[in-house]
């Protein structure tokens, strides 16, 4: 059989085979090799600067371990989850999830890269492919059509059968509505796409303690099982252990890495970047254009703001940064609202690249029993901020006059200096996660199948690890006015007794 390897620091060596080899060469997939994993947090991690790309060749690379295991009778089902592990990501846009919080959200995608995902796959991927054929060397294309007669039986026009094998794929992805096995294997609780994010990621930002949880013993130790007449996923009993382990790395990841205090004050100042850029960078029209899609990097957005404010200095004979801001507040020069945009991102990129990023001044994590706590955060969120401008109120009465200007100054521009962060919420084990996937444990000793929920019942002493939804809310200043608030007392002090402390 044809295949290429990949070197991997994660998984050793990645075979891969001739449809996935066709797949990965397209534009589409080689763009992310130019989108950054983790975004800000390679601001704190400095060695996490892996890419979209390697992470999707290690999801391939576990949904392979998995298809083999669960369906090594079906060659081209296992085919087809490599496949889908391969291309899961192939919807993100420039800094990943930050450009599905802005610029997809924007244009009413609410599940973001997922939802432009079957865009690429089913308008592009077919015609991509098959201009990847083309070019191929002849013992890749007849290996390339022998594998197509494999997942679909026959070959007939190549464009179509591409896009036949896309279909196929994408139909994987659909099964996240019903809890399928195959959307479990590629994205569930276990799935390869966590698996490998949570090893990967840890890998590369020194974290390695986190990435945690036998790969192979999971993998050996999941299978197929009926119960009420249908098939689900289900892991044996042996491994609950194993599972607990590879969902507290996958929490203390979150808790540590991706909703560290300063990967998010980067990220959320991407997310400004974004929001400032969606108008004068036409964001909205390059990504309904698949071939302008491919075009949208990290670097890109960063290369083009920095042109554009170039052109806006040279128009209005500005010297620098700092004299465009005096001259506009000045009223010297009258902006058009995109140019003023374009200004102010550029701020955001300079502030960047110094590693000038917002501040912290409040954290607290809790947990509500009984509510979710997303909710309860928001309330949480707005008295804090009550509190925090009545303060200041306070303060200005009783400042002595080298302070008071500055603390007019922080009041009148409020809502642009506070900034409040509620990621969303976090889970150690929780069994909801496992009952919507449809993914149960398998009892060995007993001969008996469990949903997680029962598990728990049944075994108690796992009852103190299943946690409730924690909720994180930080409050950070966009310009650092810490010594001030803390001279005059502004930040309040945490009521500790309705949280839950890490």
């Amino acid at each position: 059989m044809y295949y290429k390897v990949s070197r991997d620091p994660i998984h050793a060596e990645i075979f891969m085979y001739p449809l996935e080899i066709i797949a990965s060469d397209t534009k589409a997939m080689q763009r992310l090799r130019y989108l950054s994993q983790l975004v800000g947090s390679e601001y704190v991690y400095p060695c996490a600067t892996h890419t979209r790309f390697a992470h999707s060749l290690g999801v391939m690379h576990i949904s392979g371990m998995y298809a083999s295991h669960l369906f090594g009778d079906d060659p081209a089902k296992v085919r087809i989850l490599r496949l889908a592990g391969l291309l899961h990501d192939i919807g993100h846009g420039p800094f990943s999830h930050q450009f599905d919080e802005v610029v997809y959200k924007n244009m009413g995608l609410e599940d973001g890269h997922d939802e432009y995902r079957e865009k690429i796959l089913l308008e592009y991927m077919p015609k991509a492919m098959y201009k990847v054929f083309e070019r191929a060397p002849e013992k890749l294309k007849n290996a390339v059509l022998e594998d197509l007669n494999m997942v679909l039986g026959e070959v007939d026009d190549l464009e179509d059968d591409f896009r036949k094998v896309m279909e196929k794929v994408v139909e994987t992805y659909k099964g996240e509505n019903e809890g399928t096995i195959e959307f479990a294997v590629i994205q569930g609780p276990l799935g390869a796409d966590r698996m490998d994010f949570v090893l990967r990621d840890s890998y590369f930002a020194g974290t390695r303690g986190f990435g945690t949880g036998s790969l192979d013993r999971l993998v050996r130790n999941s299978m197929v099982v009926e119960k009420d007449g249908k098939k689900f996923l289900a892991y044996n009993i042996k491994v609950i252990d194993e599972i607990y382990t590879t969902l507290f790395g996958r929490f203390m990841m979150y808790k540590n890495v991706y909703f560290h205090k300063t990967s998010r004050a980067a990220d959320l100042m991407i997310q400004d970047l974004l929001e400032l850029c969606y108008r004068p960078l036409k964001l909205k029209e390059r990504v309904e254009n698949l071939e302008t899609f491919m075009e949208l990097t990290d670097q890109r957005i960063i290369n083009e703001v920095e042109i554009y404010f170039n052109q806006i200095v040279e128009e209005y004979n500005i010297s620098s940064f700092e004299d465009t801001k005096e001259k506009i507040l000045n009223f010297e020069i009258d902006l058009q609202p995109v140019e003023l945009d374009i200004v102010m991102a550029y701020e955001i990129v300079e502030r960047l690249k110094n590693r000038d990023f917002w501040k912290t001044i409040l954290e607290t994590p809790f947990s509500v029993e009984g509510i979710d706590p997303s909710a309860a955060s928001q309330g949480f969120a707005m008295d804090i901020l009550q509190k925090i401008r009545l303060r200041l109120e306070k303060a200005v009465e009783i400042s002595d006059e080298s302070d008071r200007e500055e603390l007019l100054k922080i009041l009148s521009n409020f809502d642009e200096i506070f900034k409040v962060d509620t990621p969303y919420k976090l889970s150690l084990v929780h069994p909801d996660e496992f009952l919507k996937s449809n993914i149960y444990i398998y009892d060995s000793w007993k001969e008996h199948v469990l949903s997680f929920d029962e598990y728990v019942r049944e075994y108690p002493a796992y009852k103190l690890m299943t946690s409730n939804l924690i909720q994180i809310v930080r409050f950070y200043v966009t310009k650092d006015v810490r010594n001030l608030l803390e001279k005059y007392n502004i930040i309040p002090k945490v009521d500790t007794s309705l949280t839950t402390r890490w």
